[in-house]
């Protein structure tokens, strides 16, 4: 922007002659202006001061020592920023002051006319014919911008603009409405606009379109000057595409709300006010709601969801699972419509990025409740499994030190009379190293050692004798309803036995002041996904229900857990060791409980693939000894045991060697064989720790020589070797602990 005249002005001389610069000076000192000078002697200074700072005027000498003519002005032009520049001319000369004009000088003065007056005015005139010019460029300039704008708005408009008289004639269009009329925009002005127009009034309308098609047209006009008259100013927006997607758009509501019924969780979307804006069927049918009563509804007031860690109700349910206070996976409790509590996860999104108060969220509600049993279900069985190793090791050593002692009490009784008082004490022993074995037995059911001997066989009368030794001399009555014929089972009867035994100690103990036992067995079919983690087929179901205090929720969780108790004297052994034995079963055991009602435990097994035959009669214990002779070749890695063994054996009247693990076995058989003194049988331990066990040396030997007859005696095993000894190889087992009448029997059986 120009600069108005003022008082004081700072003037740089370009002028190489020292008097005629001194003369300059002279020349302003009568001028009466106040002012500043710097005089430069070449161009290059000159230059180099303009800029290092500003001037008001510039008086230009053409004639300098490093340039001249023109060329010195268009230099300094070049530099110059608003400096008015007078050139000062040695004389007249009419086509330099005319180029010098033209090449941006305001002025062109002749030194030898010169004086402060006429200095004065000049200087005054260029200033004000400088500031007027800059004025008018500056006006000129805006008004070009202006209409350059306003043209740039009309043809960069996608909506179709025309300026119509007030008689509708077309004085301007935009390439926007020559493309909607399909027509070139020369051709359009000074036509007729063909539609009738309403001011500040929307009009839709129909126009044709390409290919004998139609548009939908919305027309607005308003009043505008138009070069300096009044004229329309109408805006044609075709709206067809927008119709088209209004349409599309409910038609998208409908799939939507089609695609959301179909969908087997809750969703529920909630708007910018966190008020419920729609749901599926899956939500109405899981919260117990109608759709009707929910919408408009606070979240928090339709969703009553519970804090996984305080079981408090969620109030403000999209600030809480926005935040992730409570991750997505974790259960949350659900209080459905009719007051029954349901496990979901719960997952929300902003259904734009970012503030959910702008576009509201959705929520994803899953029923993970059976899921949850089934994870429940799969950790307590990994929990078990996790402590086999440890419970069959356990197991094995103590069966082979059980071994030891049942093995030297029975030797020093066959020595005894029976009514000697030390034979009596050591039968008392006797027994109370078997009623051990029920110990090592229960390890045994945690781990793969504990395999079941199954058998097909029907279980009523097992658990109804079971049911009655166990409550005899007990205020608690027992209560039995079972289905007509039911079916057969695989099962071990022991193993069962011990099952049943459990869970009625436990409602019996479940009730000190009395009450009744219910017992159900029942024939059920069990579809996929009713009951987690059971295939579905047929089962035969024992239900075993209290009416005791019940179990705690936190209880519950661990119920099955080995070596949880709630009872004072309790080893937390029965329930895991029971629940491990059904799993082996390829059955199921679940627990069901309220708090002051009671409990219901209920066992799943298996229905056989054959009907059980008629069970005989059960035999006496034989306590029979019988001697032997032969050789025999045991193999146990325990020095005791292998002693006791060697023992028990030499007593039977058998000649005995040692081996302590299957390689040794393989050698000293082959080595006896090979020298006419062959082994007539051969005991093994299965169980061998770092070395070759009895399975493995039995089918090598087994292949060695065909007529191998070998006894498999172990207390822990993680194969069905004992259960299926013949499809191992074995004539025979004698499981440890054994006395000495056990292992007679069985050589006596496989040698006579």
């Amino acid at each position: 922007m120009a600069k108005e005249p003022k008082e004081h002005f700072k003037i740089l001389l370009f002028e190489d002659n020292s008097a005629d610069a001194d003369f300059v000076g002279e020349c302003l000192e009568q001028s009466n202006l106040s002012f500043e000078m710097l005089a430069v002697k070449c161009l290059a200074d000159g230059l180099q001061a303009l800029q290092a700072q500003t001037f008001d005027l510039i008086l230009l000498d053409l004639s300098l020592p490093d340039s001249g003519g023109i060329a010195t002005l268009q230099a300094v032009v070049g530099s110059a920023r608003d400096e008015v520049i007078i050139v000062l001319a040695g004389a007249d000369d009419e086509e330099l002051s005319l180029k010098a004009l033209q090449e941006g000088a305001q002025d062109y003065l002749c030194k030898d006319r010169l004086s402060g007056e006429v200095l004065r005015r000049s200087i005054r005139a260029a200033i004000e014919r400088a500031n007027r010019m800059k004025r008018v460029t500056s006006q000129t300039r805006e008004v070009q911008h202006n209409a350059d704008l306003l043209r740039r708005i009309f043809d960069a408009n996608t909506d179709a603009m025309l300026i119509l008289t007030q008689e509708h004639e077309i004085k301007f269009l935009n390439p926007a409405a020559a493309q909607l009329l399909e027509a070139q925009p020369e051709s359009l002005v000074g036509e007729i606009f063909p539609f009738e127009v309403e001011r500040e009034k929307r009009i839709e309308l129909e126009v044709p379109g390409p290919e004998e098609s139609t548009r939908l047209v919305e027309l607005n006009a308003v009043d505008l000057v138009w070069e300096s008259e009044s004229a329309l100013l109408v805006i044609l927006r075709d709206v067809t595409l927008h119709r088209s997607a209004e349409l599309d758009l409910q038609r998208e509501k409908e799939r939507l709300a089609v695609t959301l019924d179909s969908i087997a969780d809750a969703v529920i979307a909630v708007n910018p006010n966190g008020e419920v804006e729609r749901m599926n069927q899956a939500a109405v049918k899981m919260i117990g709601v109608t759709l009707a009563s929910a919408c408009g509804q606070r979240l928090g007031d339709v969703l009553k969801l519970r804090h996984p860690k305080t079981g408090k109700l969620i109030t403000d349910p999209v600030g809480v699972f926005l935040s992730q206070q409570i991750a997505p996976e974790m259960g949350v409790s659900l209080a459905a419509g009719d007051g029954a509590e349901v496990l979901v996860t719960v997952e929300m999104h902003c259904i734009l990025e970012g503030d959910p108060s702008q576009h509201g969220c959705v929520v994803v509600l899953r029923d993970v409740t059976s899921h949850k049993k089934a994870e429940e279900e799969l950790f307590q069985t990994e929990k078990l499994h996790s402590i086999s190793l440890l419970a069959g090791g356990i197991a094995h050593d103590f069966n082979n030190i059980l071994t030891a002692v049942l093995g030297n009490i029975s030797m020093v009784r066959m020595g005894m009379d029976e009514g000697d008082i030390g034979s009596k004490k050591l039968l008392l022993a006797e027994k109370a190293a078997l009623q051990a074995t029920s110990l090592t037995q229960q390890l045994l059911s945690f781990s793969k050692g504990g395999t079941p001997l199954l058998e097909t066989t029907t279980i009523d009368q097992l658990v109804e004798d079971s049911a009655q030794f166990i409550l005899r001399g007990s205020n608690v009555k027992c209560e039995v309803h079972k289905d007509d014929n039911l079916w057969s089972v695989d099962a071990d009867k022991g193993q069962i036995s011990q099952v049943v035994n459990n869970l009625i100690i436990n409602a019996d103990q479940a009730m000190p002041e009395g009450g009744i036992i219910r017992l159900d067995l029942t024939c059920e079919h069990v579809s996929s996904g009713n009951i987690p983690a059971l295939p579905s087929g047929d089962y035969v179901c024992i239900a075993v229900q209290d009416q005791g205090g019940g179990i705690t929720p936190d209880n519950l969780k661990r119920i099955f857990d080995p070596y949880f108790t709630t009872k004072k004297n309790g080893n937390g052994l029965g329930l895991a060791s029971s629940y491990s034995i059904i799993k082996s079963h390829h059955g199921l055991m679940t627990v069901d409980s309220v708090v002051s009602e009671g409990s219901t435990f209920k066992v799943y097994l298996p229905k056989a693939a054959k009907v059980a035959a008629p069970s005989p009669a059960e035999a006496q214990e034989d306590n029979t000894i019988h001697p032997g002779h032969g050789r025999i070749l045991v193999m146990d890695d325990m020095e005791a045991m292998m002693m006791v063994a060697g023992e028990i054996l030499q007593v039977l009247g058998y000649e005995v060697e040692f081996s302590t693990n299957g390689d040794e076995a393989i050698e000293a058989y082959k080595k006896a064989k090979e020298a006419g003194k062959p082994f007539d049988a051969v005991v093994f331990d299965l169980t061998v720790p770092g070395g070759m066990g009895g399975e493995e040396a039995c089918r090598i030997l087994s292949e060695y020589d065909p007529e191998l007859i070998a006894v498999a005696s172990s207390g822990y095993t993680t194969s069905n070797v004992m259960s299926e000894y013949e499809a191992a190889g074995f004539k025979a087992v004698v499981p440890k602990p054994y006395r000495i009448k056990d292992m007679s029997a069985a050589l006596h059986r496989i040698l006579k």
